[in-house]
């Protein structure tokens, strides 16, 4: 049988160990991550984001870079009551005040006081930097960007193999549910015993949502995209974070698919997508046709369908469609049958502006094998072939049932662990979260949070590249 192109998996037993258990030399202190968020440049452009002060009312005694550092420590400190203690110090808050002298010169450090804002102060002014989330999300995207180009993430001069893409190459993103920042759901009970009516504060962003194990959680959602160079651990940059309204169209993958698009317009050297299976046929189709891979898993219940059959002179080949790719039905003299998966030599994809995918299939037969072209990735719609045959029209949903990279492949088995590096930022979300539950109440403010937590890891992710870092760990 002809070699193909992406390999056969393997058992679980055979193959490699690919994560080392976390070290001590892996830790960054909490002191190394404040220096990291006072000494990224990017931190002072986002600054300047913001309008200027009105001139009516009390001068401010801290410029809003106090407050966006302030912002970025509260999620290396889990706090915003213990950023407040720690910044108190004035040996801690010296090192803002060195970062604001290496950036802004001596006059602007000279200008600070002589320590941190106080927690009522942070809330003050948080109130101002929640009218303008939008606007720092926006510039802090093209920021990020620049950051992962600079780190070696999607280099656009690279070569690149679209049936073997690298880590470097794809964006992994995934959704999750922060829980609220309250348990209640309505903003009045009643005690039936005494007939008591009590008032309570809820998210107006929380609703209840599932994931990905079944369960039920009350909460808001947001898709974090990230990539990384290599396996140093905390290297990972965040791309972009984004909020999925309740009753959005679509959903999830709605929101995922207009942030990976976003990308991949920005940055010609990003080949795609690691998701989950929320991404289905008609979101692969998208990406697919802009000119990206998507690599994940066959949604659970998709059955073998027949596709066609091939009469090349006097053999016959029944080809159907099983496990992401196409197989040929082998019926054997004891009366059983078996879809064998037909060899695919090369993954193709054709076009300028609008893209199209194919696997070149060799089909093995006793005459001498045959090379056929399957599209595969995009459903083609009514209008793009001849009347009558195209996929809309045969009711064959192909982007669902014929995957670029098919699941039970080696290629597919060696690269798609690499989304678990969206589960494990997750993670550290969750634990720069005070009892790893939200600690803000609404749409604006919660945006503020997450861009905290993505200016404090990227900010350290930065530091560790121009140190030139390299212990290796595979998820963090």
């Amino acid at each position: 049988m002809p070699e193909d192109l992406f390999g056969d998996a393997l058992p679980p037993a055979q193959r490699t160990p690919r994560k080392r258990p976390f070290s001590e030399t892996d830790r960054r202190t909490l002191h190394e991550r404040l220096t990291d968020c006072a000494r990224n440049s990017d931190l002072y452009e986002l600054a300047e984001t913001l309008p200027p002060p009105g001139r009516v009312g009390r001068p401010r005694g801290y410029p809003d870079v106090a407050f966006l550092y302030f912002l970025a420590a509260r999620s290396v400190l889990a706090s915003a009551r213990r950023t407040a203690a720690h910044l108190s110090d004035p040996e801690v808050w010296s090192v803002l005040k060195e970062g604001v002298r290496a950036e802004l010169g001596t006059v602007a450090a000279s200008s600070l006081p002589e320590a941190g804002p106080t927690r009522s102060q942070w809330l003050h002014a948080q109130r101002r930097l929640r009218e303008h989330s939008d606007e720092l999300w926006a510039q802090y995207r093209v920021l990020t960007l620049e950051q992962a180009l600079a780190q070696g993430i999607f280099p656009e001069g690279e070569t690149r193999s679209w049936s073997n893409p690298q880590r470097h190459q794809l964006i992994a993103a995934d959704g999750t549910v922060l829980k609220s920042p309250t348990l209640a759901r309505a903003r009045e009970s009643v005690d039936l015993t005494t007939g008591e009516i009590r008032y309570h504060r809820v998210d107006p962003a929380s609703v209840p949502q599932r994931e990905g194990g079944g369960g039920e959680v009350y909460g808001p959602k947001y898709v974090f995209f990230s990539a990384r160079k290599d396996e140093t651990y905390l290297s990972r940059v965040f791309l972009d974070s984004r909020y999925v309204p309740h009753l959005q169209a679509g959903g999830e993958a709605a929101v995922a698919v207009e942030g990976v698009l976003d990308i991949m317009g920005s940055a010609p050297g990003c080949m795609g997508v690691l998701y989950d299976g929320a991404l289905r046929g008609m979101h692969r189709d998208t990406i697919a046709r802009y000119g990206g891979l998507v690599i994940n898993k066959q949604r659970k219940g998709n059955e073998p369908q027949y596709y066609e059959s091939l009469r090349p002179g006097r053999c016959t080949h029944e080809l159907w469609v099983a496990d992401g790719r196409i197989a040929e039905k082998a019926h054997y003299a004891d009366g059983t049958t078996q879809l064998v998966p037909v060899p695919i030599t090369r993954l193709e994809r054709r076009g300028t502006r609008t893209f199209r995918w194919y696997h070149v299939l060799e089909i093995p037969c006793r005459r001498g094998s045959h090379e056929y072209r399957v599209s595969v990735g995009t459903t083609s719609r009514k209008g793009e072939r001849p009347p009558g045959e195209s996929d809309e029209e045969r009711g064959f949903h192909r982007a669902e049932h014929l995957q670029q990279i098919p699941e039970f492949t080696r290629t597919h088995q060696l690269v798609y662990p690499y989304r678990s590096d969206a589960e494990s930022g997750h993670s550290q979300l969750d634990a720069s979260l005070w009892n790893r539950r939200l600690i803000s109440y609404g749409v604006e403010a919660q945006q503020l949070l997450t861009l905290g937590f993505v200016l404090a890891q990227n900010f350290t992710s930065r530091a560790l590249h121009q140190q030139g870092t390299s212990p290796l760990i595979h998820t963090a």
